[in-house]
């Protein structure tokens, strides 16, 4: 008798190891840089445009140039004393050659090419929705979504992209944002700050864009 139950734990315990295993294999791998040298970054000014998935009308796209000037301007100030990144205007822009072009990688290329990079930082607004109320007592909370993408346009390799969508919710409509509110105080912040929140942990997760510690 005690045999048996000596064989049948041996057998439970080697069903869990080999479960075990199988879970291992089954696990999404890593998502790796394409590791390539960039001689620097050419940042394009940010445009603007519309997530159609959260409502926002065409109409409404006009609200987002506040919102385009914001993140301009943290994109200087998230790259600022690097040597390796330089910015084009839109003045500039609209003066290469065929500017106009819908061709995306096309206008990478070209802007590229006036700033001597091989490397390209594309950012697109798409929502940006100004808190209503104050820090305690906001009727509306604050609503950002943007997209990036960091190309080397010689190869057209994608190297680095990312997305950040957020409209804030209190602690209590979701217990998961415990530690976003605890990091904010317990407070309603602006659009302007979760703007600079959203662009700061996604740069962070490209090695590229990641700022000096």
């Amino acid at each position: 008798m005690i045999g048996l139950r000596k064989m049948l734990a041996l057998v439970v315990i080697g069903v869990f190891f080999m479960s075990g295993g199988c879970s291992k294999k089954h696990k999404q791998p890593a998502v790796q840089e394409p590791q390539m040298s960039l001689s620097c970054i050419g940042v394009l000014p940010v445009v603007s445009g519309v997530d159609e998935a959260s409502g926002v009308s065409f109409g409404d796209a006009k609200g987002l140039q506040d919102g385009v000037q914001q993140l301009d301007n943290m994109l200087h100030k998230q790259f600022m004393g690097r040597d390796d990144v330089r910015f084009i205007t839109p003045a500039q822009m609209n003066g290469l050659k065929n500017a106009g072009t819908e061709n995306a990688l096309a206008r990478a290329r070209q802007a590229a090419s006036f700033l001597s990079c091989n490397g390209i930082l594309e950012t697109k607004l798409l929502r940006y929705k100004k808190r209503v109320g104050g820090a305690y007592t906001a009727k509306e909370p604050a609503s950002v979504s943007f997209i990036y993408r960091l190309l080397e346009v010689n190869s057209g390799t994608v190297l680095c992209r990312g997305r950040f969508d957020e409209a804030q919710q209190s602690v209590m409509e979701n217990l998961y944002n415990f530690k976003n509110a605890r990091k904010r105080g317990f407070t309603w912040v602006t659009a302007e700050e979760l703007l600079r929140e959203g662009l700061e942990s996604r740069l962070d997760e490209c090695s590229y864009l990641r700022s000096a510690k």
